[in-house]
């Protein structure tokens, strides 16, 4: 009588089968994590910033003194940059944002009350280190908008308040 050495094909098939299908589950679910992490970091670097605007804002109801670049003096050194602020500005249903929650439309729709904060300015002026964003802040009303935006479900969002994990902006 012969004896089987090695396995069928049918057994080889089976196995090679199961891997793939192990594969695939855990390379969707590495891409569910990577982009729920990516998710939560954007949102923290703009809660940190938020804090330090929320702080700033307690101290004072005008920031004028403090040297900050305007919105709108900005266009010269990012253009690219001021044009995305001032379209989000002027036309914020288009960017995800929430109106009459969490964007005042008389203040909130006023570039001159937006200033502008490269990842240099986060630092030197707000002494907020490791920050790679692009921001505009309205000081009067606490709104931070950021000039890279994150998709999710096919929507892009500049704000943190607007996503389901943010936080709700805290008013004067």
């Amino acid at each position: 009588m012969k004896k089987n050495k090695g396995i069928t094909l049918i057994s080889l098939v089976i196995v090679i089968l199961i891997l793939f299908i192990l594969s695939s589950v855990t390379i969707q679910v590495g891409i569910r994590v990577y982009n729920e992490a990516k998710v939560e970091n954007y949102i923290s670097k703009l809660k940190v910033i938020q804090a330090k605007v929320d702080n700033l804002a307690e101290e004072t109801d005008d920031v004028s003194s403090y040297g900050f670049l305007k919105l709108r003096d900005a266009q010269s050194i990012d253009p690219e940059g001021f044009q995305r602020f001032n379209s989000i500005i002027q036309d914020p249903n288009k960017y995800n944002i929430q109106e009459g929650t969490s964007w005042n439309s008389d203040l909130d729709a006023l570039i001159d009350n937006y200033y502008y904060f490269s990842p240099k300015d986060l630092e030197e002026k707000l002494g907020l280190k490791n920050q790679d964003m692009t921001v505009a802040i309205n000081f009067k009303t606490r709104n931070v908008i950021a000039k890279s935006s994150l998709k999710i479900d096919d929507k892009f969002y500049h704000r943190q308040y607007d996503i389901e994990r943010g936080s709700q902006l805290v008013g004067k």
